[in-house]
């Protein structure tokens, strides 16, 4: 029997903890299963198959989480594809680690907003991709004086129109609102209009997209005055100041942004404040804050686990991953159909709506977007029957999930399991094992005839997540 079908959800509220940061013990309460395993997976990645859930109960929580981790920051930068240094000249002369580090960059694709719509360069947005990757776990002040001298970013909130004596305020007002700060905490309009003066000087030209440069004809030498502060500020040492003199508000909102990314909408400010202090303690280091975090007891409170909505990139790659598709084996046209169909969803990738970025959990669902994510969840279940490979490996998992039983109840039971970390009510419980046993005539369930050795047993499965989808438990995560 396989512990997803021992699990049964507690529905009550969680317990008042201590120190809800304190790391998280395993407990009989509180057991380290394969719920909570793939629960880590869920908000780590974008879900995990029965073998990796399977390999990490070996593992102790502290030990998984720092192999998932440390193994997804250590991924070198990613490779540049042959379009990802090009200038104007060359598209002239020119025919034409997925997981849980792409989750970490999707994370700060929507915290450092850029859109490709607005700047138009190819070679600007490599960079900018393969900065949100490069950075994605590491020292934050560090990554976002980077951004900032992006092509991606100068031209998108014309830092490159910015010059001494008519400096663009637009960068430095989203440097303070939107990456570091939180809106109107801890600056004002004349610290705006004073640090869109010490970033003057930095160039992109998005015509021809040639790499960004520092024009010192171009920069404000003179003093300024930012937070109190006069000196003769330039582009590092204002970005600098913002996380000495505004520690306390940089180190709050980012932790709070990861805490709603990796936990819940609804910030706990003792967690929060809790977090912050470590990021601080540690020089705006990433790593011991995510750690402390996705270690703690109050990450692994039964409360939170489907505290979330999916996004829409979840909602169809979370059938993928649990069913243990490969990369490769996904043609290049179903990969264009989910970036496609996650943009009709709302989910444009590299075109957020605005700086601001995508607002999520419930913006995502609409009388529109819903019965459109059930078709194109639906969509991507069909995929598993379209590969033998696939299908094989999707009836053994149900054999491994139920000791290899022939009962459709059980069966549908440790499925829902797995593909939800939920139990359904008995209406729909009801509802999906009659989809699951359609087609086959009833007495072959009687009598013992059928079993998950069939070779329709994977189109069965596949029937019943049709249902799946429809249900809120899927949209859950």
């Amino acid at each position: 029997m396989s512990s997803f079908d021992l699990h049964v959800s507690a529905g009550s509220s969680a317990p008042v903890l201590s120190d809800p940061l304190a790391p998280y013990v395993p407990s009989a309460s509180k057991p380290w299963d394969a719920h909570r395993v793939a629960h880590l997976y869920r908000r780590l990645g974008f879900g995990a198959s029965l073998q990796q859930i399977e390999a990490g109960l070996q593992l102790s929580p502290s030990e998984l989480i720092d192999q998932l981790l440390d193994g997804a920051a250590d991924l070198g930068s990613p490779d540049p594809p042959y379009w990802g240094g090009w200038t104007m000249n060359e598209y002239a002369a020119s025919s034409d680690d997925e997981g849980i580090r792409a989750k970490m960059a999707l994370f700060w694709h929507n915290h450092f907003v850029t859109e490709l719509d607005v700047f138009g360069c190819n070679a600007y947005l490599w960079d900018y991709f393969s900065l949100i990757h490069e950075h994605a776990f590491g020292n934050f002040r560090i990554f976002t004086r980077e951004m900032g001298k992006s092509g991606a970013m100068l031209s998108y909130l014309n830092g490159n129109d910015s010059v001494a004596g008519n400096p663009n305020e637009n960068y430095a007002r989203e440097l303070m609102e939107l990456f570091t700060m939180g809106e109107g905490n801890g600056y004002s309009q004349q610290d705006i209009v004073e640090m869109s003066r010490a970033l003057t000087g930095w160039r992109a030209n998005d015509y021809l997209c040639t790499p960004p440069y520092f024009d010192p004809a171009r920069h404000d030498s003179g003093p300024k005055t930012i937070f109190g502060q006069t000196a003769n500020f330039n582009y590092t040492t204002a970005h600098n100041l913002i996380f000495s003199a505004r520690a306390t508000q940089v180190s709050h909102f980012i932790a709070g942004k990861l805490y709603k990314h990796f936990v819940a909408n609804k910030l706990d400010n003792e967690v929060v404040s809790g977090l912050a202090q470590t990021f601080r303690n540690n020089n705006w280091e990433l790593m011991p804050v995510i750690k402390q975090l996705i270690k703690s007891e109050h990450f692994f409170e039964e409360s939170f686990i489907n505290a979330r909505l999916k996004n829409p990139l979840e909602s169809m790659l979370c059938i993928l991953k649990s069913a243990g598709v490969a990369s490769s084996q996904v043609p290049d046209n179903w990969w264009s159909a989910l970036f496609y169909w996650s943009n009709l969803l709302g989910q444009e990738i590299f075109n957020p709506p605005n700086v601001a970025g995508w607002k999520q959990h419930h913006a995502w669902l609409n009388e529109s977007t819903l019965t459109l994510r059930w078709s194109y969840s639906g969509a991507f279940a069909y995929f598993l029957t379209t590969d033998n490979a696939i299908r094989d490996n999707l009836r053994a998992m149900a054999q491994a999930l139920t000791n290899d039983s022939s009962d459709p109840d059980l069966i549908v039971r440790a499925l829902t399991m797995f593909f939800t970390g939920q139990t359904l009510d008995p209406v729909h419980h009801e509802a999906a094992v009659i989809n699951f046993k359609a087609y086959i005539p009833e007495n072959y369930y009687e009598d013992g005839l059928w079993n998950l050795y069939w070779d329709y047993a994977a189109n069965q499965i596949v029937n019943y997540l049709y249902y799946l989808v429809k249900l809120p438990e899927f949209q859950l995560t």
